[in-house]
């Protein structure tokens, strides 16, 4: 059915309208529509031209009834069906979306769209043969389709150019084919063209909002370049989208953890667990995020009934193992022992289920077997990260290098002249930098952010356009007052996704950010920097008994650790000397023994009023998302204190690496004897 025989009024409006919605402009489009119809009410072409609108700007209740009331005004018009089948399959009724691809199909057997949006609907029904013949009639009726599919197999045979070359012929017939488009972002990514890819992604959204997989890979792409916020926004998009597609709440539950936005989260894993109750995955991140919020019972229940559901799942285990006080019973033991005899040598689960034993193991004060786990379990997770200890200290060798009292001497007294102030606590993980953190956020004048990654995303970007031309840190010395400020001004900006604005100070306490902090000095001269220290064999053997989540991959080695954590001295010494008096130093095992001094001593560094509230800092309801976030709610005790006594016997080779530490305060056994 056409605008043949119509008014001529009427088939030039449609012909507006069509190139109104080509060029994005739909709501000109819709108000072209309304207009008409107004005095052709029953026009066919209009009604199922605002229908077809209508879907893009996503108001589907009327657009199912403009649509319908076409295929009532001309039962035989083929496109309706088609696009009431499209409406359908946005909404997650599948059954309906078939059933209105197949009637258009009946209709009208040559329109290859029709059988590309019955192959979707087929493959999300999990009826994926009859979704393979179904492609199959698209590509056979599409030279387009067949042409694309054709590029598809060059690229997964690496022969790009050709397959770029293909998508450029398709473009260049239909400008808008938004498969071509969405497979050639995928070639710009491989060729590390990230502006183009993602320009070419937003373009496929802004033609048809409704097309999820371009959703789908914005969202991945966003979260490969640890963009989580703007991630964040398209996968929320996305679930709108497709409300049904478990995989996409997961996706958005994981990354609003990430950002630090754990109630959302939360909700995003009860969205993934409402229809799929024993899923696995939300089951652990909301065991993850309940412990965010101190809900302790609620989140030993969620990890419980993941191991319930899924009892290989090491990760499960190893969350129930780290919970101070919980014990398991006999028959969790045992399980735990068959899953580990089963499991994959090497494997994730395998390598967590290690962790939780020697957990276990030490809950039952049985050391020997504990460290037996520990061993097997840092053994396997060296051999899956990448760590070069002497790739690090030639980094820090340059930084020390540029980063001389020269260069920081260029900051003056002024500073950046700027209301906030960030407060950076540093140290080796497991040092007691949550706790300070924790102290700290209980001030009515400061807001704790936890672990940021922004000092070192921009360390990683600058300079990175230059060709051939000198990077971070070499750079650094070229940049203007202006420049190092306008760097500092960014990293504030990428920080109010985690802050609320309210407070003087905030804390960012990213262990590696120790560093850089020459850097930051530069970018941020009000900043307050704080060292957190403990023990050297007290750290290192708390490293060593952590699987992290991410990151930390000088972990799982004792040599490597012990190294590591003379480096880590040797970069602080740096600091101290060409910063002198910017660095606050604070003993974990000082904390411990006199509460009320160091919290004296870190306000008056920070700048800060002596407030009462961080003397009782366990009640503090925030949420923590670290290693350490029971231990923050709880007062302070000092059992951690000369842990690594335990394990003396098996420690010989770190005293030999770290005997430079440990005839120092920062790590000798007098200090807290």
């Amino acid at each position: 059915m056409t605008a043949a025989g119509r008014p001529g009024s009427v088939k030039d409006a449609l012909e507006t309208v069509l190139a109104l919605a080509q060029a994005d402009r739909l709501d000109d489009a819709e108000a072209l529509c309304r207009d008409r119809l107004a005095a052709l009410p029953d026009d066919v072409n209009l009604v199922a031209s605002l229908g077809a609108l209508l879907i893009r700007k996503g108001g589907y209740d009327e657009a199912q009834k403009c649509l319908e009331r076409a295929i009532e005004l001309e039962p035989r018009f083929a496109k309706p069906y088609e696009d009431l089948g499209a409406l359908y399959l946005a909404t997650e009724r599948l059954a309906n979306a078939i059933a209105a691809y197949e009637s258009a199909i009946r209709l009208d057997p040559r329109q290859a769209s029709a059988f590309y949006g019955l192959a979707t609907a087929l493959e999300r029904s999990g009826r994926r043969e009859e979704a393979e013949i179904a492609r199959g009639r698209f590509l056979a009726l599409s030279p387009e389709g067949k042409a694309l599919s054709e590029a598809a197999q060059l690229v997964l045979a690496g022969q790009t150019d050709r397959a770029e070359t293909i998508c450029g012929e398709i473009l260049a017939k239909e400008p808008r084919n938004i498969r071509a488009m969405r497979l050639l972002a995928r070639i710009c990514v491989d060729s590390r063209r990230d502006a183009a890819a993602e320009g070419l992604l937003r373009r496929v959204m802004r033609i048809a909002p409704d097309f999820l997989p371009a959703h789908r890979d914005l969202a991945w792409f966003l979260l490969e370049r640890s963009r989580f916020h703007e991630a964040v926004a398209t996968l929320k998009t996305a679930v709108t989208i497709q409300p049904g597609a478990a995989d996409l709440h997961q996706a958005l539950a994981d990354t609003l953890s990430i950002v630090g936005r754990s109630t959302e989260a939360l909700a995003a894993y009860d969205s993934v667990l409402k229809p799929h109750p024993d899923d696995p995955r939300a089951l652990l991140g909301r065991g993850h995020m309940l412990r965010i919020h101190g809900r302790r019972e609620e989140s030993i229940a969620a990890y419980r009934r993941c191991t319930a559901v899924r009892p290989d799942l090491g990760d499960a285990w190893w969350s129930l193992a780290t919970f101070r006080g919980l014990a398991f019973t006999e028959s969790e033991r045992e399980t735990m022992r068959r899953r580990l005899a089963e499991a994959e040598p090497g494997s994730d689960s395998a390598i967590a289920l290690k962790f939780a034993m020697a957990r276990a193991c030490e809950k039952e004060a049985d050391y020997e077997q504990a460290w037996a786990y520990y061993e097997a379990a840092n053994e396997a997770k060296r051999r899956t990260v990448a760590y070069d200890p002497v790739e690090l200290e030639a980094q820090h060798d340059v930084r020390l290098r540029v980063f001389r009292e020269g260069l920081l001497a260029r900051v003056g007294s002024a500073g950046g002249g700027r209301a906030v102030r960030p407060i950076f606590i540093t140290g080796v993980p497991r040092s007691g930098s949550t706790l300070i953190e924790q102290i700290l956020a209980c001030h009515d004048d400061v807001e704790g952010c936890g672990e940021l990654p922004y000092v070192i995303m921009l360390t990683a970007k600058l300079g990175k356009d230059r060709e051939g031309g000198a990077q971070y840190p070499e750079i650094v010395p070229e940049l203007s007052t202006d420049d190092r400020l306008a760097l500092g001004d960014e990293y504030l900006r990428h920080t109010l996704a985690h802050r609320s604005g309210k407070t003087v100070c905030f804390t960012d306490k990213m262990p590696a950010n120790f560093g850089h902090l020459g850097f930051v000095r530069l970018m941020l001269p009000e900043a307050v920097f704080i060292d957190a220290r403990r023990n050297a064999l007290d750290t290192c053997v708390a490293n060593y008994r952590q699987l992290f989540a991410q990151g930390k991959n000088q972990s799982y080695d004792l040599s490597e650790l012990g190294e590591y954590y003379l480096e880590y001295l040797r970069v602080m010494r740096h600091w101290e000397r060409v910063m002198p008096g910017r660095i606050l130093t604070v003993h974990y095992e000082d904390i411990t023994r006199d509460l009320e001094g160091q919290v004296r001593r870190l306000l008056a560094h920070c700048g800060l009023g002596f407030d009462e509230r961080c003397l009782r800092f366990h009640e503090s309801r925030r949420q923590v998302n670290t290693a350490s976030s029971e231990q923050v709610r709880e007062p302070i005790y000092e059992d951690a204190v000369g842990f690594w006594k335990h394990y003396e016997t098996k420690l010989g080779s770190l005293k030999e690496i770290l005997a430079p530490a440990l005839s120092s305060r920062a790590g000798s056994q007098a200090h807290f004897r």
